[in-house]
């Protein structure tokens, strides 16, 4: 600032010298707190202990990082099982296995970076897409609430920006999706998620839901009930001008989980619906665009 600068008649410096919150930001900004550096083997001790499915608290990590370690550790256990045959497997749009978690680990790689994480060296796929997942709960699980909060890119093809604690979901959900992929590939059973997973990328799909609906703004509400482990009740409004609730839409929760991951054809997805047929029929389809393929 110069000299000939006032705040409400008063120089810069007799302002801040009466002013507690300048001099503290002051303070902060002339005096920043180093970084601090995770603890040498937190990734491997954090994955270990979500593998052997111990408490959250047990863990020792921010609540949010919890469900991504179960699902990376997951992963890794059925990567670690394909023999280099089933590597080579068709899935769709990837083309295979090995370039499904190649895509894996670029869309990991957009919260990986923000969050300072630089792309894994490993020889194989496998080993650079869990070395990446490795560092960036790490980094996650060192992190605050405040971090949390921090609005980051979202993956996908429709861009869209969400707190730290979202794209976190986002990544547990992912991981999930693909490996439920990788086990219908190689002829293995699905793995029930749990309903602790379920009912929070339910929430995290409703949340993105409004700007996903194609044509003119809806003034109006819609409520959600989703049936089954980690359903739950919600009612969202699909502008602020809301009014009044137009519809209600009953489905199986895990089955709108997978209808969000773009697993379950809009058309086919079994639902009911009451009020408006035509906002339930456009909300179903929205809801399947929010995946990360």
């Amino acid at each position: 600032m110069t000299d000939s600068y006032l705040f409400d008649g008063r120089r810069p410096d007799d302002h801040v010298a009466s002013c507690p919150d300048c001099t503290a930001a002051i303070a902060l900004l002339d005096q920043p707190e180093a970084a601090a550096e995770p603890p040498p083997g937190l990734r491997e001790a954090v994955l270990s202990g979500a593998s052997r499915r111990r408490t959250p608290a047990a863990m020792g990590v921010a609540t949010v990082a919890v469900p991504y370690a179960e699902q990376v550790a997951l992963m890794d256990d059925l990567l670690a099982e394909l023999s280099p045959a089933q590597w080579e497997s068709p899935v769709p749009k990837h083309g295979t296995v090995r370039g499904m978690v190649e895509h894996l680990t670029a869309n990991d790689a957009t919260v990986a970076r923000f969050m300072g994480v630089q792309g894994a060296l490993a020889r194989t796929a496998h080993r650079r897409w869990r070395e990446q997942a490795g560092s960036l709960l790490s980094r996650v699980s060192a992190g605050s609430e405040v971090l949390l909060g921090v609005e980051v890119a979202l993956a996908g093809a429709r861009p869209a920006r969400a707190p730290l604690r979202q794209a976190m979901i986002q990544r547990t959900f992912e991981t999930w999706t693909h490996a439920d992929d990788i086990r219908a590939a190689t002829d293995r059973a699905g793995a029930a998620p749990k309903p602790e997973h379920v009912h929070m990328v339910a929430e995290f799909g409703l949340a993105l839901l409004p700007r996903a609906l194609r044509g003119p703004r809806r003034d109006v509400s819609a409520t959600i009930v989703l049936t089954g482990p980690g359903g739950g009740t919600w009612t969202i409004p699909l502008s602020p001008a809301s009014d009044h609730v137009a519809v209600l839409i009953s489905a199986d929760a895990a089955g709108f989980c997978r209808l969000l991951g773009n697993r379950w054809p809009p058309g086919a997805f079994p639902y009911a619906a009451e009020g408006d047929p035509a906002l339930a029929r456009d909300l179903i389809a929205a809801a399947a665009t929010l995946g990360c393929d």
